[in-house]
């Protein structure tokens, strides 16, 4: 019997203080973000096949995806979809200075984006079907952590199924796999395929409350084997 998705009893933490670990090791220079909401709707427009989103995600939903990543005890931690950089930024304060950390992105604009906030964070221009391929590169099998802005509502089923089949397969024993989901997607067929194959993949699946503070309102699944 697949496993329940348990339903949140309260929202989860706001503000999330930095880890000494790796903000003691690198000192960032403030990088001024290079995307608008006019700039972001642009690359939505040109790839809707692969941009789901139409504003960058808020700082509300960074925090939420943040605390639910466990990132204090991460070793290794994969981002997919990082676009702009917003969570990526986050957590590069939150993880230890011997921690690996990459993310795959596949919009070059994202990409260019992305380096250009968070210059210390090695970002490949590539698709998250190929998260093995950089584990390996980094001489990691399975990654402790993946964190992911991905449009799931946009995949067909097949290529729903084969992802997260690659991704579960990735995730070491104990390990988060974190999600954004934007609300309204279980009245989308694919929406509806994707979260009712989460528990064909994880062992465990749980939903945070909807962060309202978002355009649009978003969701946050952490699932884990």
């Amino acid at each position: 019997m697949p496993p329940p998705v348990i339903e949140p009893s309260q929202t989860a933490p706001g503000a999330i203080a930095p880890s000494a670990g790796r903000a003691a090791i690198r000192r960032r220079p403030v990088v001024k973000p290079t995307f608008n909401l006019i700039n972001f709707a642009r690359q939505t427009l040109k790839q809707p096949t692969s941009t789901g989103a139409i504003a960058p995600s808020s700082r509300y939903v960074a925090n939420s995806v943040i605390a639910h990543a466990n990132l204090d005890a991460a070793q290794s931690v994969v981002e997919l979809g990082p676009g702009t950089g917003v969570f990526t930024e986050q957590i590069e304060k939150q993880l230890r200075g011997e921690s690996t950390f990459f993310a795959l992105e596949l919009n070059p604009a994202f990409v260019r984006a992305t380096r250009n906030r968070c210059p210390y964070t090695t970002v490949y221009h590539d698709s998250a079907h190929n998260i093995e391929r950089y584990l390996n590169k980094h001489n990691i099998s399975q990654c402790d952590c993946i964190i992911s802005s991905l449009p799931w509502t946009i995949f067909d089923p097949a290529e729903q199924d084969k992802l997260l089949r690659v991704l579960s397969e990735v995730l070491a024993p104990g390990g988060r796999f974190v999600s954004i989901v934007y609300l309204g997607a279980k009245v989308r067929a694919r929406g509806r395929h994707f979260i009712d194959s989460l528990p064909s993949h994880f062992n465990t699946i749980y939903k945070t409350k909807t962060v309202w503070q978002n355009l649009p309102p978003t969701q946050i699944y952490r699932c884990g084997n």
